[in-house]
């Protein structure tokens, strides 16, 4: 509860400060016909979707717990209470929150999903933990077409980076709000177009940014970035993690060790749900640069999703920065 109370709490003063939002909002918070939503999401970047659509009268809670991989993630009995007072609930749809869809399935609470089996450019799943990247498929090859548990089972899950679609999620969840609040239609429409204009110059800005980096090769904790790499042409070379629920070999280890010298990877990013003892045997006696990438946003702090991606563009470039200064 502490935790759902500071969440709202960030909502109101970020709204505050949303330019020409605040009079409209502030109308709404003083107009008691205004009916609230409630709304809940499996993992932060997707509350960060919807977040900036919502007035100061409406509520949001995440069930991920901070500090915690969805992956094996399970929920408790005080996740359940929380999705039974939900008016909408969000999820990614893959495999990453399972455990988000199995709570759906016997609710019939409103639900909405990133993923959709009938669209045919999701990138498929690297089953290893080192990557050419002349074999990286494009967006528009990503995989065959294939239909219901089978197509989600192929694609990489971590979904919510693809920057380009977030731009239509956004819209999409406007418009599960409208239909949940009819009355609300307009108010939820001129904050979608405010949030989606804003995306929308963020995305070019990161690009530019990203630019000079295109070329230089680093390893991540977990396979959790292919959308990312994908959209900005970035050269990732592997990950520690082949599975995120099994701690790496001393074999793994020894493998991504050759493959930071073969590829002259310029950095390793760890993430913070994961310990770093590992990490420190990768890195013992290699002059490759650290850095720390958050796939999650998890730090407690709910923030619009463009505030997220600013924060995961602008560490990348920070660990290759600081490289280059070495």
């Amino acid at each position: 509860m502490r935790r759902l109370l500071r969440q709202i709490i960030v909502l109101s003063c970020w709204m505050g400060l949303a330019g020409v939002s605040v009079q409209a909002h502030a109308e709404d918070s003083l107009n008691p016909a205004v009916n609230p939503i409630n709304v809940v999401a499996s993992i932060p970047p997707l509350a960060g979707l919807v977040y900036p659509l919502l007035g100061e009268q409406d509520s949001i809670s995440v069930i991920l717990d901070v500090g915690s991989s969805p992956h094996g993630f399970q929920l408790r009995p005080s996740h359940m209470r929380a999705l039974q007072q939900a008016d909408l609930m969000l999820m990614v749809g893959t495999p990453v929150d399972a455990w988000m869809q199995r709570a759906a399935e016997r609710s019939d609470i409103a639900t909405r999903q990133l993923f959709d089996a009938e669209q045919s450019d999701w990138l498929p799943r690297r089953d290893s933990g080192a990557w050419d990247r002349k074999h990286h498929p494009s967006h528009g090859h990503a995989h065959q077409r294939h239909s219901g548990l089978q197509a989600v089972a192929r694609v990489d899950g971590h979904i919510w980076l693809d920057i380009e679609r977030a731009i239509n999620w956004v819209a999409d969840m406007s418009l599960a709000l409208q239909q949940l609040r009819p009355e609300r239609a307009a108010e939820f429409q001129a904050r979608e177009e405010q949030v989606v204009a804003s995306l929308i110059a963020a995305r070019q800005a990161w690009s530019d940014q990203l630019q000079p980096y295109q070329d230089k090769p680093f390893v991540v904790m977990h396979d959790a970035y292919q959308y990312f790499e994908h959209r900005f042409g970035l050269n990732a070379a592997g990950a520690v993690y082949i599975n995120p629920e099994v701690a790496p070999s001393v074999r793994r280890i020894q493998e991504i060790r050759d493959t930071l010298v073969a590829q002259g990877v310029v950095c390793v990013y760890q993430e913070p749900q994961f310990p770093t003892d590992r990490l420190r045997s990768v890195l013992r006696g290699m002059d490759v640069g650290l850095g720390q990438l958050d796939p999650l946003g998890a730090d407690d702090v709910l923030v619009p999703y463009e505030q997220f991606y600013d924060r995961l563009v602008q560490s990348f470039i920070a660990c290759m920065q600081d490289a280059s200064a070495n």
